[in-house]
């Protein structure tokens, strides 16, 4: 298990990204749920700067997601192509988060809608509880969802973060 750190543009913070067995676990901002995943994953975990990073297949695997992070930030990247780890989560986290992946780059849906895709309409708090979990931030965009209100809402990484990206994907559209 090989981890490495990504930097932003547009003064955003630091991202961690982890990879195992060649697929992405965890890329998300740095901080305390950042921490609290990463006491989760078994310690024989290595973490290599990103110009250190060599042939294994976890360390190619992060190259990619860091090219693939240069150009969505470029704006040449609205897709990404990543083989995804969802077993930290628990079957209902794997389903609000798969359903993640379907919104499209530039737009939003609220929690209630995102419940609704699911068929739990009435389960718009429990998927923005897993929603807040997403290991994967920005990869499986949690950052698209809002508030029925139009509002923000909440975001992991805080609600700067989630306007700053919003406003990026708007920009680039």
């Amino acid at each position: 298990m090989i981890s490495t750190t990504y930097l932003p543009p547009y003064q955003l913070p630091a991202m961690t990204l982890t990879a195992r067995a060649g697929k992405l676990i965890l890329l998300d901002w740095f901080d305390d749920k950042t921490s609290q995943l990463l006491a989760k994953i078994p310690q024989n975990r290595q973490h290599i700067a990103r110009h250190d990073l060599g042939l294994g297949d976890d360390e190619q695997l992060l190259l990619s997601v860091c090219h693939q992070l240069d150009e969505y930030f470029l704006g040449r990247r609205q897709v990404f192509d990543i083989p995804l780890d969802f077993s930290c989560g628990t079957a209902f986290q794997q389903q609000v988060w798969q359903a993640l992946l379907t919104i499209e780059y530039g737009s939003t849906i609220s929690y209630a809608e995102l419940a609704k895709s699911i068929g739990r309409p009435r389960s718009f708090r429990a998927c923005a509880n897993a929603n807040g979990k997403n290991p994967i931030s920005l990869i499986i965009p949690c950052h698209r969802v809002i508030a029925s209100d139009g509002s923000l809402g909440g975001y992991t990484g805080g609600t700067a973060i989630k306007q700053t990206l919003l406003m990026h994907e708007a920009a680039i559209t």
